[in-house]
């Protein structure tokens, strides 16, 4: 297992520039071999398959880092593979089963297909052996690279390393739920794709002091000045400031996106896609 991000595959092999990641999408779509339904904003299916994950590892009790990771290898598959090829019911069942192994808390394969059928009895079969054959195709997608650093780490020590500097400003635990909620919610974008955890880590923090403005002007004072002191934490840390900018506006765009998503239109495409294909 590769301890430095630096040297690991997710930073070597999986992580890309913004233009890179549209030309490789680009390319996987002109391929496919299917009928394309129209499936709308692209970030509403992101939002909806994460609905699913945390569902299934809530029948599952799954912890939160391997679900996280599970939305790692999600994100990973469908640059290369069309959700039109797919079933995306199959493939994130299979996701949740393999980062389980990976994070050291694994799930019986009778389990998860049990739990999965459960939820969406439609597009699961009882068979175990259909998520056995898409675990191997998984794999290979991913180049069997199934290592994945995360930015929870990351916010712990940085949390930590603003509290013991010399600008005194650590988080409290109010910011601290707000910045692992944010870090949660980055897994629906491109960021981990984009950007080192701990970039994706600093965001959240940047974002848990933005977003819980104070309700009184010396109150908003001290915000201002507290928030100052942290930027230039940041800035004497050598930290990329355009790179935690860029990654706010991604979740703030999330967000306004958000207000807009519906699930059951989301479950109704997704349905027509996997139906197509069948028929």
């Amino acid at each position: 297992m590769a301890a430095n991000y630096w040297l690991s595959s997710q930073n070597r092999h999986w992580r890309f520039s913004r233009q890179q990641l549209e030309n490789i999408r680009l390319e996987t779509e002109s391929e496919t071999r299917f009928s394309r339904p129209e499936l709308g904003d692209p970030r509403h299916l992101r939002i909806y398959f994460h609905g699913l994950i945390q569902s299934l590892g809530r029948h599952l009790s799954v912890r939160q880092q391997a679900l996280a990771t599970s939305e790692i290898y999600l994100a990973r598959f469908y640059v290369r593979t069309s959700v039109q090829e797919t079933n995306p019911y199959l493939i994130i069942a299979t996701c949740v089963y393999v980062a389980c192994k990976m994070e050291e808390c694994p799930q019986h394969i009778r389990s998860v297909v049990s739990e999965a059928k459960s939820l969406w009895p439609d597009f699961i079969t009882h068979d175990p052996t259909k998520l056995a054959e898409c675990e191997f195709y998984l794999i290979e997608e991913l180049d069997s690279f199934l290592i994945v650093h995360h930015p929870y780490r990351s916010l712990i020590q940085l949390s930590k390393a603003l509290g013991a500097s010399g600008v005194n400003v650590g988080l409290s635990s109010d910011e601290m739920q707000t910045a692992w909620s944010v870090i949660n919610d980055s897994y629906i974008t491109d960021l981990p794709l984009l950007y080192p955890p701990h970039v994706i880590a600093l965001t959240a923090i940047y974002m848990s002091v933005v977003l819980r403005p104070p309700t009184v002007a010396a109150q908003a004072e001290r915000a201002k000045t507290r928030l100052q002191k942290i930027m230039d934490w940041f800035a004497g840390c050598g930290i990329d400031l355009e790179a935690v900018v860029d990654c706010a506006q991604e979740m703030i765009s999330l967000y306004d996106v958000w207000e807009s998503y519906s699930e059951k239109t989301c479950r109704e495409l997704i349905a027509r896609v996997v139906s197509g294909r069948r028929g």
